[in-house]
């Protein structure tokens, strides 16, 4: 009876055997990956962004105004050893040569001659007598020169730990103090009430800027009066504008010891 079975049973054993190959027969395999061949480019990576070119700095001139004979006027730009010189719609661009006296600068065609604050254009020739285009010319002033400061301006302040009343008067001066043995010259002033502030207080002085000399000291001083009476004062000058300081400044101002009346006997 167990061999019958187990013959019978063969078959069966035979096909589970094989169920797992003719699943996997059914499965189409992957497309393989086509074989590199020599010299094929690979994968191109993404562009880069070209670098930007660099910027060269604009060329500063400085330019110059100039009066000449009869009220004409010429105008000359200067940078290291080129000058454009502009008169009557023509421009005319130099380089500087050599001379013994003064700037001159030539296109081989005409020459600008500068002697301190003059100067003159003419033909340019080998024996330097050329016909003059135009002579008698005078620096009118720099265009683009530095404007000179109008205005000092500060904070005044102090240690104390007083408060001031509404009436209290700040005055603050400008002045020229140059000349050790001569009267104080105040160049300019201003006087305004304490109010609802307390210190710092912010000041501006408005001057005018001719009346400045670069070879004279310049100073801030600065007092605090209640009622009419000095109650603090700057000990010291706070020099501005000339001799490289500047037209900003900070001044402290300290107490002034009040003398006592003395008592009636």
């Amino acid at each position: 009876m167990d061999a019958r079975l187990r013959l019978l049973m063969l078959p069966i054993t035979a096909l589970l055997a094989l169920a797992p190959v003719a699943l996997l027969a059914q499965v189409p395999p992957a497309p393989p990956s086509p074989p590199a061949t020599p010299g094929s480019p690979a994968t191109p990576s993404p562009p880069t962004a070209p670098a930007a070119p660099a910027v060269k700095p604009a060329i500063e001139w400085k330019q110059f105004e100039y009066r000449c004979e009869g009220g004409a006027k010429l105008r000359v730009y200067l940078h290291n050893q080129t000058a454009k010189v502009v008169y009557k719609d023509k421009a005319y661009l130099m380089r500087q040569t050599r001379s013994a006296d003064g700037d001159r600068y030539s296109d081989e065609k005409v020459v600008w001659w500068s002697k301190g604050n003059g100067g003159f254009l003419q033909e340019d020739t080998p024996d330097g007598n050329g016909e003059m285009i135009v002579k008698g010319c005078e620096l009118h002033k720099p265009i683009d020169a530095e404007a000179k400061p109008d205005t000092v301006s500060g904070m005044v302040s102090y240690l104390s730990r007083i408060a001031l009343p509404a009436s209290a008067i700040i005055e603050v001066q400008l002045q020229d103090v140059s000349l050790a043995d001569a009267p104080i010259k105040v160049i300019a002033k201003e006087e305004m009430a304490l109010g609802e502030r307390q210190v710092p207080v912010p000041f501006e002085l408005k001057f005018d800027p001719e009346k400045i000399d670069a070879k004279h000291r310049y100073a801030v001083r600065a007092s605090i009066l209640v009622n009419g009476e000095l109650r603090f004062v700057s000990d010291k000058a706070y020099p501005v504008l000339t001799r490289g300081n500047a037209a900003h400044v900070q001044v402290l101002v300290k107490s002034v010891t009040r003398s006592t009346p003395a008592a009636k006997p």
